[in-house]
């Protein structure tokens, strides 16, 4: 059971990156700097591209914070290929700052219990510490996007206590 304070499970995946899939291991996705995972699927994203939009802008400010971002999304490689490809105008999100990660067996969800009792993903995100501690989770059963706001509240807290 992933619980707060206690170190996050590690993975290796694939990913999109730059419109091509590539393998990532935990040390290229966590780099010992602060994370969010976001835990998402691309029908949510289609349906609410300004949640994706006010992620990927958040980008930047959440650099500057020592943080990195990565979307941890349920739907298959060539599903989630396909889609980052298209253009913002063509329903896809246009250009992205950070890896969208597969998860299509939901095996990183299940690490992060991010599955409901039935065993289906559900939404939200996990901030990990620079030095692999969890320090938030924020779940849903709902496709709730991140409050961006928040979010960079959060991480600015966990960045000055670790400065």
């Amino acid at each position: 059971m992933l619980t707060l304070g206690n170190p996050a499970p590690s993975f290796d995946c694939s990913a999109v990156v730059d419109h091509e899939v590539v393998e990532l291991n935990w040390h290229q996705v966590h780099e010992r700097r602060i994370l969010v995972l976001q835990f998402d699927s691309i029908e949510n994203y289609t349906a609410l591209p300004d949640d994706l939009a006010a992620l990927s802008h958040c980008v930047e400010d959440l650099e500057r914070l020592q943080a990195n971002v990565a979307v941890v999304c349920r739907d298959h490689v060539f599903e989630i290929q396909d889609w980052a490809n298209r253009s913002a105008d063509e329903g896809g999100p246009g250009e992205i700052a950070f890896p969208i990660i597969v998860d299509s067996d939901d095996r990183i969800a299940s690490l992060y219990d991010m599955l409901n009792a039935d065993g289906c993903s559900v939404w939200g995100h996990i901030i990990i510490d620079s030095i692999r501690r969890v320090r938030q989770i924020t779940m849903s059963t709902v496709p709730i996007g991140p409050n961006i706001d928040e979010l960079i509240r959060s991480v600015t807290s966990i960045s000055n206590e670790q400065s």
